[in-house]
């Protein structure tokens, strides 16, 4: 299995006291859309930086393309992508000088810059200053100068917060079609919906630490009912794998229901279950 990330026993304070991240291990695939989620407080954003550098990690313990990150230049990041949601837009220049000035440092063309801004639907407003931009535009000015240097991993903290659905779909099948190519993507998100559409895999992370790891799929079938509830003749009726099914095959077999559903867990149920609280903090 090839590494896109590999953190091996991360640990880090900010006191000396208490860890925000526990011996913290874990590998992202090469290709693979990773979802990192927890609640507000759990040590998310500390890991983050962490990752990207922002604050320099220990010696040995985080590796991005196989480069331990506690020593890489300046150069290396033409090759990691960071997108977050607070990220820092400097709002005087307008959107085009805003990526261009981050273009610049890594060597990447106009012609590639404006064709950014074409693909994130901001061609139009290229000339408007950063700071007029509404939320979403701003969110999409963001992932835009993370992707322009065609990064091989992307960092993506609410990659469509603020947007429309209309915007927030066409965003989404963006980042699908990009890591069709090869990205690899490290995800962070509240939205439970975002992050079962585009994730192959999900970390449920609190106090530091990572307390499941799993597909979407898997989760699922491991903290779901495995039930099913029809509605015929007004009426409905469960059935699971232990009872007798003829009743539910004659239901079927005679289309007489009304519905039919799956009792299956949603992601925001199981990570309350397991974790113990919402992704806001909320119990």
């Amino acid at each position: 299995m090839q590494k896109a990330i590999e953190v091996n026993e991360l640990t880090y304070s900010y006191d000396k006291k208490s860890h925000a991240v526990d011996n913290l291990s874990f590998e992202v695939k090469k290709g693979e859309i990773f979802g990192f989620l927890g609640p507000s407080g759990a040590g998310k954003s500390t890991t983050i930086k962490l990752l990207t550098r922002l604050i320099s990690p220990p010696p040995g313990k985080v590796f991005i393309l196989g480069q331990d990150m506690s020593k890489v230049k300046y150069s290396f990041y033409k090759k990691v992508g960071i997108a977050f949601e607070n990220d820092v837009l400097y709002p005087t220049l307008t959107g085009y000088e805003n990526l261009m000035l981050h273009a610049k440092i890594y060597g990447t063309p106009k012609e590639e810059v404006l064709d950014m801004l074409k693909k994130m639907d901001l061609f139009k407003s290229k000339d408007k200053k950063a700071g007029d931009y509404s939320k979403g535009m701003k969110t999409r000015l963001v992932l835009a100068r993370a992707l322009v240097t065609k990064p091989e991993v992307l960092f993506m903290d609410e990659p469509t917060s603020g947007m429309d659905p209309e915007i927030a779909a066409y965003v989404r099948e963006i980042i699908l079609n990009l890591n069709k190519n090869g990205t690899t993507m490290f995800l962070t998100t509240h939205d439970m919906n975002e992050a079962e559409k585009l994730c192959d895999r999900i970390a449920f992370f609190n106090k530091g630490k990572i307390i499941e790891l799993d597909t979407p799929e898997n989760y699922k079938k491991r903290f779901g009912k495995q039930v099913v509830t029809v509605e015929h003749n007004g009426q409905k009726k469960t059935f699971s794998k232990q009872d007798d099914l003829t009743m539910l095959t004659d239901i079927i077999n005679s289309k007489s229901f009304d519905s039919i559903h799956s009792q299956e867990a949603s992601l925001e149920e199981i990570f309350i279950k397991v974790v113990g609280r919402g992704l806001k903090g909320e119990a």
